[in-house]
């Protein structure tokens, strides 16, 4: 007897302790097949009550839902909100901004829910939600209107993170961005795929309130060279780490300008993917005593050819790359050997380089490379590899440590696939991508039957001709278990 009350006590204080327990919960991707009854079963369940970050990214979510979760007693400890890509729309919103139970959440996120500037509004009005550090209302219809609302908004003057990507915004939505004094805390701006040129740029760089910006996203917009200049010259810019100007209009010139600015001397981060600076515009990047801070450069889709990778293997200026895409360049297998004769590369974990015209050739110079020996992720997928190239890759000591390989669209056949996976040099691999092959069915058993790739948990084997038999390996593997994505 004395026993069981024991128990009974302790099991109560253990109830009492773990009710005090901050809980995540995430079911992203629809995992909720009865939307309304689990989102009901989540918002009436008293266990949950301290749960404090919940995602709930694409399970096809709609108002009603939302008015579930607002009103929701037992959710009132939550402090991050991820209703990403469903379909709460406007009055959704509504029933977030006006949830007194919703006072504590410091981020929300209400990207792509077909949320227009009237959405927007009752955001930028609603005193529950003064404690935001972070909103993203990212690819939805929320226009220069929507983003005045968020300018001008009392409620709103916590932010540092903003997204606000694909929401067809141009130059006016900008200013009113720029000339709020109630964002002045944004340490991180996402104005991705929206309408902004070279004038819009400009007002962000001669803002006095955006000064704290560390992380800047202008990817796919309609800017150029003089809006290199502006951030360049801007002095409101020099906190920055991350700068994104990807598919733009950027050439050699604009490159010079960054090169040259004593203002982004602390750039970690730098994606110039898909702009014109061809090898020249490389060089400026390759000579720059600013820039030697960075980690991570994306130059893919910029002609740059051998020459351009050749500066880039000789400057001493990036030996802290960390991460390197030169992705759709045309350097070919002279490219590949700069940067596998170069010791200024050596702290490398991950490198891009598909679809470059890249042969046999430059496989062995990676595989054999010193240099190289601390890459966790290389991509060569696109090429012109076959399975003599793969040989080259399985045997290799240097490349041990592997987590991602990527060999999409070559020319491998069943042979290639076999020396993958006899090889104890590809174990680490967790992610392998063998797409658009010619590997068959036979390919495939060889993957499943090895005891080397049992660490994998990404697999992709599309366009390859497998079948019912290879798909049948790939079930009845005891090797695979861990693959979640196919």
């Amino acid at each position: 007897m004395f026993i069981t009350q024991v128990c009974m006590k302790i099991s109560k204080q253990w109830r009492q302790v773990s009710f005090q327990i901050p809980l995540s919960l995430s079911f992203v991707e629809n995992p909720l097949k009865q939307v309304r009854e689990s989102i009901l079963l989540l918002s009436s369940c008293e266990r949950l009550k301290n749960v404090t970050y919940l995602n709930l990214d694409s399970n096809g979510i709609g108002r009603e839902d939302v008015k579930y979760i607002a009103t929701s007693e037992w959710l009132k400890n939550l402090i991050s909100l991820d209703l990403g890509s469903n379909e709460i729309d406007n009055e959704g919103v509504k029933y977030i901004a006006m949830s007194e139970w919703l006072k504590n959440l410091s981020s929300l996120n209400l990207g792509y829910n077909r949320i227009d500037s009237e959405g927007v509004k009752y955001i930028a009005m609603s005193e529950w939600l003064k404690n935001l550090i972070s909103l993203g209302i990212g690819s939805n219809r929320i226009g220069n209107e929507g983003v005045k609302y968020i300018a001008t908004s009392e409620w709103l003057k916590n932010l540092t993170s903003l997204d606000l990507a694909c929401d067809g915004i141009d130059n006016e939505g900008v200013k009113y961005i720029a000339t709020s004094e109630c964002l002045k805390n944004l340490t991180s701006l996402n104005l991705a795929y929206n309408r902004i040129d070279n004038e819009g740029v400009k007002y962000i760089t001669m803002s006095e309130w955006l000064k704290n910006l560390i992380y800047l996203n202008l990817r796919h917009n309609e800017i150029g060279s003089e809006s290199a200049k502006y951030i360049a010259a801007s002095e409101s810019m020099k906190n920055l780490t991350s700068l994104s100007l990807s598919n733009n209009r950027i050439d050699h010139e604009g490159v010079k300008y960054i090169a040259t600015s004593e203002w982004l001397k602390n750039l970690i981060y730098l994606d110039l993917t898909y702009n014109r600076i061809e090898s020249e515009g490389v060089k400026y990047i390759a000579m720059s005593e600013w820039l030697k801070n960075l980690t991570s450069l994306n130059l893919g889709y910029n002609r740059i050819e051998s020459e351009g990778v050749k500066y880039i293997a000789t400057s001493e200026w990036l030996k802290n790359l960390i991460s390197l895409d030169l992705t759709y360049n045309e350097i070919g297998s002279e490219g590949v050997k700069y940067i596998a004769d170069s010791e200024w590369l050596k702290n490398l974990s991950s490198l891009d380089l598909g679809s470059n015209e890249i042969d046999n050739e430059g496989v062995k110079c990676i595989a054999t490379s010193e240099w190289l020996k601390n890459l966790t992720s290389l991509n060569l997928g696109y090429n012109r590899i076959d399975s003599e190239g793969v040989k080259y890759i399985a045997t290799s000591e240097c490349l041990k440590n592997l987590i991602s390989l990527d060999l999409a669209c070559g020319r491998i056949d069943s042979e290639g696939v076999k020396y993958i996976a006899t090889s104890e040099c590809l174990k680490n691999l967790t992610s392998l991508n063998l797409a658009y092959n010619e590997i068959g069915s036979e390919g495939v058993k060889y993957i499943a039957d090895s005891e080397w790739l049992k660490n994998l948990s990404s697999l992709d084997l599309g366009g390859n001709e497998i079948g019912n038999e290879g798909v049948k390996h790939i079930a009845n593997s005891e090797w695979l278990k861990n693959v979640t994505t196919v």
